[in-house]
């Protein structure tokens, strides 16, 4: 007697949810991307990111386009570049832009060129910041702030050093002006008696800075620079959401940022930074300058890999689900309200 036939097994790519993990494909900056996947890796999710090296990365990472859940491409564009019609082509039904800063303002020529595609416009689209979402939000397209963003948690604080001092960054000669050179130098000018020290620069010597101003050029050390800190002064003029400010505020320091976030100092200008900077430093002269404690807090409250993990992945399961959000965007004007306001001197 003959055996009864096999019933069809399906592909595992096509094998039922509730016996395999959810799977996720990641695309962005490989820096970013790693460690995403790193955080978010665990039993209940598949999460991978394939570099475009080889072709064998390329095959490797269209089977998992046709496999996944969910597609999550950190940075955003409005027309169809080569992964997200790669995303189309092979059937990806819901997919997630996330939009971290520059990449807005490309969009926005783009846009004014008449390149807006539908496809793109109807998948979801979050910002890393409130100002990045309105960005995005003019446009033309539904997006929220997400916040995705995380540092670790330091467990052991630096008090802060005994001489007080600035530290900015500038990544080179020609991106001056995009990271507030100019403020700098105004800054540096008007407190003589300051150090200030500017990290990034890969070509040292092509800025020419007053006496007080020190050019170190490049790092892979970023955080030995902000411990030896006592204000990290960040008057960029667009940015997403700074990690150089994040990990300064993780490690107690004073932020000077020229964009309203909780936690920092909202320096809109050179002569609210100046300001700013006087009265930190007169504290610091008479011994009174703690660490920045609304920082810390915000970092553990809001920032924290086990946040962001929690965060990331329930907003992941609600879009795959097709669940409504329930978190909801945040407010601009709400965060420009909690930032902290400067003192006048």
């Amino acid at each position: 007697m003959s055996a009864p036939p096999q019933s069809f097994q399906p592909p595992s790519c096509f094998s039922p949810r509730k016996s395999r993990p959810y799977r996720v494909v990641i695309h962005g900056l490989p820096h970013f991307c790693q460690k995403l996947v790193a955080l978010l890796k665990g039993e209940a999710w598949e999460i991978s990111f394939y570099s475009h090296n080889n072709i064998q990365d390329l095959l490797a990472l269209a089977h998992a386009l046709r496999c996944c859940d969910l597609a999550y491409a950190w940075g955003g564009r409005i027309d169809l570049g080569k992964f997200l019609l790669g995303a189309r082509c092979l059937g990806v039904r819901k997919l997630v832009m996330l939009w971290s800063g520059s990449d807005a303002l490309w969009a926005k020529k783009d846009a004014a060129a008449g390149k807006m595609n539908p496809w793109v416009a109807a998948k979801t689209h979050w910002a890393v910041s409130p100002w990045i979402a309105q960005e995005v939000l003019s446009l033309g397209l539904n997006c929220e702030h997400v916040q995705v963003s995380f540092v670790p948690v330091v467990k052991d604080i630096c008090p802060m050093p005994g001489k007080f001092s600035v530290l900015s960054y500038v990544p080179s000669a020609d991106k001056a002006d995009l990271y507030g050179w100019d403020q700098i130098v105004e800054a540096a000018k008007a407190l003589p008696s300051v150090n200030f020290k500017v990290v990034g620069l890969r070509e040292r010597g092509t800025l020419s800075a007053p006496s007080n101003v020190k050019i170190e050029g490049w790092t892979d050390n970023l955080a030995m620079h902000i411990r030896e800190a006592s204000v990290i002064f960040r008057p960029v003029q667009h940015d997403g959401l700074s990690f150089m400010v994040l990990e300064s505020m993780a490690q107690g320091r004073h932020v000077l940022y020229s964009y309203p976030l909780p936690g920092t100092t909202h320096a809109k200008d050179a002569e609210t930074a100046i300001r700013e900077l006087r009265r930190l430093a007169k504290l610091s002269e008479i011994r009174s300058l703690g660490c920045n404690a609304d920082g810390l807090e915000i970092v553990k409250r809001e920032y924290s890999e086990t946040r962001v993990r929690h965060n990331l992945l329930s907003r992941w399961e609600q879009i795959i689900s097709g669940l409504p959000a329930t978190n909801g965007s945040r407010i601009v004007r709400e965060q420009e309200s909690k930032a902290i306001q400067p003192i006048s001197s």
